[in-house]
């Protein structure tokens, strides 16, 4: 009730309109931006006429088509440069531990493919897996690692290969190229990963992949706890969560689904 209350149908429209604009790289009629959005010409027409005003948007005087202006772009710019990506993910990982009540931990790529832990938050339970910052794990048997890995380039995945030896760390860890392979592309699949005591007996995670606005991969969010919390069932639950947050997280930074899928395919195209 209080969502519909206060909602602003002028303001919906206008980020509809912006939002279609920035995903594709042409001029918009006003006719085409009232059939595309199912809104009518005429509030379409003041919505434009606004923006223009504003300088979001510039029309194209031959034949009173619109299109995006950089305004947009150097607004976006001065916010990302004064959010960082541990800023971003507070939000989503305070969610994550209030409705796991387990460690949540923020990650991206260290070097040569290995996982650095750049935030967490701990558990509020006494017995608990609880890790430094900065700290370096081997990616092959890490949940954020794994999803970090599978949604990045083919050269960035044997980049880890040719400089880590998949050695075991427990007797659940991956150690072969081929299954390790596998496994990204199962990942892939899901959208999430998971690392079921194989960086740690007794521990079990699950992670997924933040995107940045060009489709690359950013740093990766997930959850671990003891295996008599962790149970299977809960992973699942625990892994629709990771992945909403970590799609909330991706937005907040830019990214946009519809085209940098397009991108994100085109370029792992060409490096094969």
């Amino acid at each position: 009730m209080l969502i519909k209350k206060y909602k602003a149908p002028a303001a919906e429209k206008m980020l509809e309109i912006i939002e279609l604009l920035s995903r594709e790289n042409k001029y918009f009629s006003v006719t085409e931006i009232s059939n595309r959005l199912e809104i009518t010409s005429n509030s379409v027409f003041r919505i434009m006429k606004e923006l223009e005003d504003k300088h979001y948007v510039e029309r194209n005087s031959q034949d009173s088509t619109y299109q995006l202006t950089s305004k947009l772009y150097f607004l976006g710019s001065s916010i990302g440069n004064r959010l960082s990506l541990n800023s971003i993910a507070e939000a989503s990982l305070t969610r994550l531990r209030e409705l796991t009540r387990e460690t949540v931990m923020l990650s991206r790529l260290g070097r040569n493919g290995s996982t650095l832990l750049i935030h967490q938050l701990e558990s509020p339970e006494p017995i608990k897996f609880v890790s430094e910052f900065g700290v370096e794990y081997p990616s092959h048997c890490s949940a954020l690692g794994k999803s970090m890995l599978a949604f990045s380039s083919p050269n960035q995945v044997n980049l880890y290969l040719e400089h880590n030896d998949l050695l075991p760390v427990t007797r659940h860890t991956i150690t072969q190229h081929s299954q390790f392979l596998l496994e990204l592309e199962a990942v892939r699949t899901q959208g999430w990963a998971s690392d079921m005591e194989e960086s740690c007996e007794g521990l079990r995670c699950v992670g997924a992949p933040i995107f940045n606005p060009h489709g690359e991969v950013e740093g990766a969010i997930g959850i671990s706890g003891p295996i008599f919390r962790m149970s299977k069932q809960n992973i699942k639950l625990y892994a629709e969560a990771v992945m909403k947050e970590s799609e909330y997280i991706s937005e907040m930074l830019g990214y946009q689904k519809e085209t940098a899928s397009v991108h994100q395919e085109f370029k792992q195209k060409t490096q094969r």
